[in-house]
């Protein structure tokens, strides 16, 4: 059986179901380039399973292309476990996969995790219903990304929040901080329209360390934020509840609410 569990955003994020699957596992393939799992390390898998298991990190190629065929015989007579950061088909990959091992026969099971979908509305208090359409921002190497400040000021325009997921280069060594998306944001903002928008920085949700903090979008650079992975929301006009939600919450300063609050009209 091909079984794809979802970790969430750390490894304390594992469901009971989960768990029982990796005693499970004959094998256990780790997704590493997806995403970051801060608190992640085979010892702490090792001590949650209570046993050590046949486990290898796998980068990109060990995941695609050719390498799907193998993946799905050697799950056609064990218990192969494919571990993927966050919720295993959101935002990744490895649809190819299932849908291939589904073609040939073999049995496929999914347990969901935790994703920076549930946990952006849930931990910054913006209802999940007023996001729009989730963008990422790539580092502007061969192009610059005009269709992510599209995307924003199009969210914007129909009173909906962004979802801004930031460049992941992991096998690179390279993941985008919130600083270096502001800088590409503002260059990229020649209409001039997110100089006094609201965003709230998310760096390392659902970890120890995590580290929440609204701002108008410029003013995010004077913070200082734990190690990635980080996100952005950009902020539409908020709903009352959620305007407070950004001040005790996402600790948006008081002169911002208040002037916010006074004019009930934003930005």
């Amino acid at each position: 059986m091909l079984i794809f569990i979802g970790m969430g955003l750390s490894i304390k994020h594992l469901t009971i179901e989960a768990i029982e699957w990796l005693k499970k596992a004959d094998k256990i393939i780790i997704d590493s380039y997806t995403n970051i799992v801060p608190d992640f390390s085979i010892d702490k898998l090792y001590e949650i399973v209570g046993t050590e298991k046949d486990a290898v990190i796998a980068n990109r190629s060990m995941l695609e292309g050719i390498s799907i065929r193998k993946i799905i015989e050697e799950a056609r007579n064990q218990n192969l476990v494919i571990l993927v950061p966050g919720d295993p088909f959101i935002a990744t990959t490895h649809d190819a996969i299932r849908v291939e091992a589904i073609k040939l026969g073999v049995p496929v099971k999914t347990i969901n995790g935790l994703s920076i979908y549930s946990l952006a509305p849930s931990r910054t208090g913006l209802q999940a219903y007023r996001f729009g359409k989730t963008v990422t921002l790539v580092y502007p190497e061969s192009f610059k990304p005009y269709s992510t400040i599209e995307t924003i000021y199009d969210n914007l325009n129909r009173n909906l929040h962004t979802l801004l997921l930031l460049d992941l280069k992991l096998e690179e060594n390279r993941a985008m901080t919130i600083n270096e998306a502001v800088d590409i944001l503002m260059e990229l903002d020649e209409n001039k329209k997110l100089s006094n928008v609201i965003a709230v920085g998310l760096a390392r949700i659902g970890s120890i360390d995590e580290k929440i903090q609204a701002d108008k979008l410029p003013n995010l650079k004077k913070y200082v934020f734990p190690p990635p992975p980080h996100s952005i929301v950009i902020v539409a006009k908020p709903h009352p509840v959620e305007l407070d939600s950004l001040k005790y919450v996402c600790n948006l300063p008081d002169e911002i609410y208040e002037d916010l609050l006074k004019r009930r009209t934003y930005p």
